[in-house]
């Protein structure tokens, strides 16, 4: 019986890992897109990644983390609670990190979320707070924070030139300062269970994509349809058309 010289036999073996190597790499890196998102109560798929969602799979901006069952997202630097996320409506319910505790206790800065991926929901508005006011000039509602001086609340900046600095918030339609005195229970309560966002996308190129068989995923911030089962050596990703706007 003829065997193999022992360095053959390895060649052979390199030789059928490497020739493979590139669809397999291909398969685990789009194939994970087909996983979704879970943490505690959320559960998500395209256009958002993390978890065992591999960066490709969603839109740079769209990562999301799970710490101890909770669910955040990391805007622009600034860190957000996620409660509630549906895909059917494409809408989330984020609430800042920085303000779910005492509002006198925290560090006032103003977060913005790119308009090109949110939009605020109807059923909500901004309101501005402005804060190191003159204590001698009259406010629909003001209050003192300690370490923080005076503020008031407004959703306009008709006192601005009274105050040092100011910031926004989003709340309810139906929250509004009091007329005499600002309700800091009111408000934490309002802030703490967040805000509604729409995520400005287009669903039609991502059906089109998974309707033949393709897996939607993300190159840098250009949408892609990949083929998995295309030959060894390309992925078949093919960038999907974007209206004006949409995700830039």
């Amino acid at each position: 019986m003829y065997y193999l010289p022992t360095s053959c036999l390895v060649f052979f073996f390199l030789f059928t890992l490497f020739h493979n190597l590139p669809c397999a790499t291909s398969k685990q890196r789009l194939g994970w897109c087909e996983n979704l998102f879970q943490c505690g109560n959320i559960t998500a798929g395209f256009p958002f990644w993390g978890g065992n969602r591999s960066k490709p799979c969603g839109h740079p901006l769209l990562k999301l983390h799970c710490n101890k069952n909770i669910t955040s997202l990391n805007i622009l630097n600034h860190e957000y609670n996620v409660f509630d996320i549906d895909q059917t409506s494409n809408t989330l319910r984020l609430a800042r990190e920085d303000l779910l505790g005492s509002f006198c206790s925290v560090t006032f800065n103003t977060t913005t979320l790119p308009p090109q991926i949110f939009e605020l929901s109807p059923t909500y508005k901004s309101l501005t707070v402005l804060y190191n006011c003159d204590p001698k000039t009259s406010h629909r509602s003001s209050y003192t924070c300690p370490a923080l001086g005076h503020f008031s609340m407004s959703q306009s900046l008709h006192h601005h030139n009274s105050c040092q600095n100011n910031f926004t918030v989003n709340v309810p339609l139906s929250f509004f300062p009091d007329e005499r005195d600002l309700n800091l229970t009111h408000l934490e309560s309002a802030l703490r269970n967040g805000f509604e966002v729409k995520l400005v996308i287009d669903e039609i190129p991502c059906q089109e994509c998974s309707s033949t068989s393709g897996i939607c995923g993300f190159n840098s911030t250009t949408q892609i349809c990949c083929n998995v089962t295309s030959p060894p050596g390309g992925d078949g990703c093919v960038p999907q058309h974007q209206p004006s706007g949409k995700f830039l």
